[in-house]
Parts: C-alpha cells; sequence; structure tokens
C-alpha cells in the first residue's frame, strides 16, 4: 500500500505505516493477493487472494487514522467461502450496503486452466454487521452468460445511478472484449456501452458523467486509456492516455479529483508500474518514482 498526496505525489515522511509503499499482506500467505477496493468510508479494504485451486475475497480493517484495526479477530477477515471457486473483483457499492463480485467457475480439468467451459459472472450480496461481525449474506447472481464471461465490475459512485458498469467476454478464450452497464436490481437494463476493438476494466467517473476504459482501437494493437460520455456514450472516446510499443491498462479514477491511475506496462521489460495522469490529457507520472521493485497490475486510489 501505497500513501499519495491529493495530487498524487508519494509521501515519503509523516507516514501511517513504518515502510513506504506499506505490504499489508506480506505476513499473510505467499500466494497472489489482488484486485483491492476500499469500501466508502475508507475503512474496509477488500480484496481477493489465491488459496490453492480457490480465490476467496477477504477484508483488513482500519481505524479512523488510517492504521489497522487490531481489534478484529481474523486478520485478515475471510468474507465468505468461495465454494470451489474463483470469487474476483469485489466492489462496494456507494452507499456500503452491497457488495458485487465476479465468480468463474472452473468447469473442467485441470484446475486453473482457461478453456471455453469456463464461464465468469456477477454476484451480489448483502452488507450488514462491522468489523468482526460484518456479514455478505444472501449472495446471489446478477447475471449468468452459460459459457460466457462477465466481470471486473464497476458500481457508479452516485446512489441515484444505479448502474454497474462491466467487461464482456463471448467466452472465456474470447478475443474480443467489451463494456456493458448493467442495474443490478432489474437486469432487463443491460446494455452496450462500448464494443468496437477490444474494450474493458471500466471505470466510473465521480460525477457519472464519463466511463473511462482500456482499448486497443486505432493504437496498433497496444492498449490505450480512453474515456466517453455517460449515459449517451456517442462519439468516438477521447484518449486519456496513449503511446506506442506499451500497454496502458487498468484505469482507476480518483474519487474527489481529476486524476486517473492506470498500470504502463512494457511488454519487452515484462514489468508494469503505477502511473497517473490528468483526466484532461498531458504528461503521465511515474506514481513510486524511486520503488522499482513494487511493479503492480492492480493499482487503487485510496478512499
Amino acid at each position: 500500500m501505497a500513501q499519495v498526496d491529493s495530487i498524487g505525489n508519494l509521501i515519503t515522511s509523516g507516514t501511517v505505516f513504518e515502510s513506504n509503499p506499506f505490504n499489508i499482506t506480506h505476513s499473510f500467505n505467499n500466494s497472489a493477493d489482488k484486485q483491492s477496493n476500499w469500501s466508502p468510508d475508507g475503512r474496509v479494504l477488500v480484496f481477493s487472494s489465491v488459496q490453492g485451486d480457490n480465490q476467496e475475497i477477504y477484508a483488513y480493517f482500519f481505524n479512523s487514522d488510517g492504521s489497522l484495526d487490531t481489534s478484529i479477530t481474523e486478520i485478515p477477515k475471510r468474507l465468505f467461502s468461495s465454494d470451489g471457486s474463483w470469487d474476483n473483483n469485489p466492489y462496494f457499492s456507494p452507499d456500503g450496503k452491497y457488495l458485487i463480485w465476479d465468480k468463474r467457475y472452473d468447469n473442467s480439468s485441470p484446475i486453473g486452466i482457461v478453456d471455453t467451459a469456463d464461464s465468469r459472472d456477477l454476484y451480489i450480496g448483502d452488507i450488514s454487521g462491522s468489523g468482526n461481525t460484518l456479514q455478505v449474506a444472501n449472495r446471489r447472481a446478477i447475471i449468468t452468460t452459460i459459457g460466457a464471461d462477465e466481470y471486473n465490475p464497476k458500481w457508479s459512485p452516485r446512489i441515484s445511478v444505479r448502474r454497474i458498469a462491466y467487461e464482456y467476454q463471448g467466452s472465456a478464450t474470447s478475443t474480443d472484449h467489451d463494456v456493458y452497464v448493467i442495474d443490478p436490481f432489474d437486469t432487463t437494463i443491460n446494455t452496450t456501452f462500448y464494443n468496437p476493438n477490444n474494450s474493458g476494466y471500466p471505470a466510473w467517473s465521480p460525477a457519472c458523467d464519463k466511463i473511462i476504459f482500456e482499448s486497443d482501437k486505432s493504437n496498433g494493437d497496444f492498449w490505450k486509456i480512453v474515456s466517453l460520455a455517460y449515459p449517451t456514450n456517442s462519439g468516438q472516446p477521447a484518449d486519456i492516455a496513449a503511446e506506442q510499443d506499451v500497454h496502458l491498462r487498468y484505469p482507476t479514477w480518483l474519487p474527489n479529483g481529476g486524476l486517473v491511475a492506470f498500470i504502463r506496462f512494457d511488454p519487452a521489460s515484462n514489468k508494469g508500474n503505477i502511473w497517473i495522469t490528468s483526466i484532461s490529457g498531458g504528461t503521465p507520472i511515474k506514481l513510486l518514482q524511486s520503488q522499482p521493485q513494487f511493479d503492480n497490475s492492480d493499482n487503487l486510489w485510496p478512499a
């Protein structure tokens, strides 16, 4: 976990944690911990953790000063069992009442090999309690499409909008990715937001008037970060950040500002780093300037 100021500069003094960035899961296990997201109040950090042949959703709890809440008896706390599947990309509703995620069913063997028999679906659960008593109950599917993938869900930050943007793939091995928007409580409202070429990993603007996403359209098959107006989604997306010979992926919008974080991935070195840029464009800045060892592919912004 890295601490940054309001304009995205790395903080190197007066930090909450003794080291910066702080490897919060280093003592948890030796497997991958990824796809982390904050609760609306910034007190709960959820993430997906590889546990043998499963992936399960866990949570860390924080005090108001940003320190870990040590009153929690299970650190981190497993929120529920994956029941033998892979639970990924947990994300809170803006009022903190619901958790959404995507569940991948590995319908063939060997476990962990992605093929046409696999599928990912969107799920939702009701949140109750807090800390040691926090539960995610009444877990149910939002949408299931046999043989297809629906994943990377992001709930609109304004409660009144009540939409989830997500990535759609015709099958687990399809090379075509599109951005869709669905009402989690009325799934008859499920529309294509953008589908030319490959597009995915959507993220909302704080005002819900735009969606940013990754796209390889008109960029020599290299991913770039683009923005398109919501709900009109008319015209061509505007480039936020684009380069040749490197991929720019996994965008995240600063909740209370005009900055976007993304991963700049160099296929030549097989490394990716967190970068930030203004939503209006400009020259991107590497976030962790002096920390080359913290290559990452799952960036986030703190609440």
